[in-house]
């Protein structure tokens, strides 16, 4: 039906509880994720992507080099994928707004990805998902305070955090690990300094033994300022400076097509919005729940 957009209608099958998870390609177009999961090595970065910083194309980009270096991984059998869920599509409009969903959607498309529509909020379930689709290994692209958020055992169900984490990690699932830098001291904060309880750091320390937990190396220490929300918050309100925070690609399309509420007829006017330190950064945009 040439009125109907395939993604919406990917979106609302999600949103009505008709599945869990739908997955479009790059075209738009409807996958079956049987088909395209199937023995094929998966990478995921989960995030709002609203929009798509220097700071997500940094982690996809550094992701996926060091996915392609595991020797359980074929680069041609290789899958990476951007995944939406249900949670971050509500976090501005509980009824969702489909015209910003679809200036997300935009913006991935253009750069080649496939994309995920998910109901899965904790992780584990999100690779529950996936390992019933593909038996080859699966990676997994979090910030910091992410994997701190995977920690915190309020977010298991009554089975508890071993439970989860016997679905999390089965089947050579890896995750990768990406920094942030602590304003106040200026240090990275990596899995090297994480904090945990003192009951869960041997836990921790056997899946970092184990290949399961590992640092993103070769990242951009000159971006990691870079908060979406903030990005947002200078498009609409017409404020310079915000194409040098986005990929030029992206700056381009927001331009052309008006996304995220820009609009190049507004006056120019400065705008600043204070953002706590303790916020959640640009890199950990979908809490673990």
């Amino acid at each position: 039906f040439k009125p109907v957009d395939n993604r919406l209608l990917s979106l609302q099958l999600v949103q009505f509880g008709l599945t869990d998870a739908a997955l479009f390609g790059p075209d738009g177009n409807v996958l079956q994720a049987s088909e395209t999961f199937y023995k094929r090595n998966v990478l995921i970065l989960r995030g709002r992507f609203r929009p798509l910083t220097h700071v997500n194309l940094d982690m996809l980009e550094t992701g996926r080099q060091m996915f392609a270096t595991e020797k359980e991984v074929e680069a041609n059998r290789a899958i990476t994928v951007a995944e939406l869920t249900l949670q971050d599509l509500k976090a501005a409009d509980p009824d969702i707004d489909e015209k910003d969903f679809l200036d997300r959607v935009d913006i991935l498309c253009s750069l080649g990805l496939t994309v995920l529509i998910s109901n899965y909020q904790a992780y584990h379930k999100l690779v529950g998902y996936l390992t019933k689709l593909t038996r080859r290994k699966i990676g997994i692209i979090l910030g910091i305070y992410n994997l701190q958020s995977v920690f915190d055992e309020k977010y298991h169900e009554e089975g508890g955090i071993l439970q989860s984490f016997s679905t999390l990690f089965k089947n050579n699932v890896k995750l990768y690990v990406y920094p942030f830098k602590l304003p106040d001291t200026g240090e990275f904060y990596t899995c090297k300094n994480f904090q945990l309880p003192e009951h869960l750091r041997y836990l921790f320390m056997h899946l970092v033994a184990n290949d399961r937990i590992e640092d993103i190396q070769g990242f951009h220490e000159e971006i990691l300022h870079i908060i979406s929300d903030n990005v947002l918050a200078m498009i609409k309100a017409n404020q310079a400076g915000w194409e040098q925070m986005v990929p030029d690609e992206v700056a381009q399309k927001i331009k052309a097509n008006h996304l995220f509420g820009y609009a190049a007829d507004r006056p120019n006017f400065y705008f600043s919005e204070a953002r706590p330190l303790d916020a959640v950064p640009e890199n950990e945009e979908t809490p673990m729940l």
